[in-house]
């Protein structure tokens, strides 16, 4: 089954056409149709979703990276993270 959508990129519309099965395409249409949207609506939504997990994926995967670098030049201290007890009971209380 061929599906053609609009997506809207930069404020251009601009059409695509993807191959999709046909199983695939029942089932987003009758999630589209429970959450009152058409497929266009769906699947635009849908691909942003994905995107933005994507990036922020990244960007998590970058920051980790910082991480790893910072700490490999600047260790962290025998003392440098030290709590007392009484502290670390007060926060781990209500968890």
């Amino acid at each position: 089954m061929r599906v053609t959508a609009d997506f809207v990129i930069l404020q251009k519309i601009m059409s695509v056409t993807i191959e999709l099965d046909e199983k695939l395409v029942a089932e987003i249409d009758a999630v589209a149709k429970d959450l009152s949207k058409n497929r266009l609506q769906y699947i635009n939504d849908s691909l942003q979703k994905v995107l933005h997990q994507d990036k922020r994926k990244y960007s998590e995967e970058e920051v980790s990276k910082m991480y790893r670098e910072a700490y490999g030049k600047f260790p962290v201290q025998p003392d440098e993270f030290e709590i007392e007890e009484e502290q670390m009971i007060e926060v781990w209380k209500d968890l």
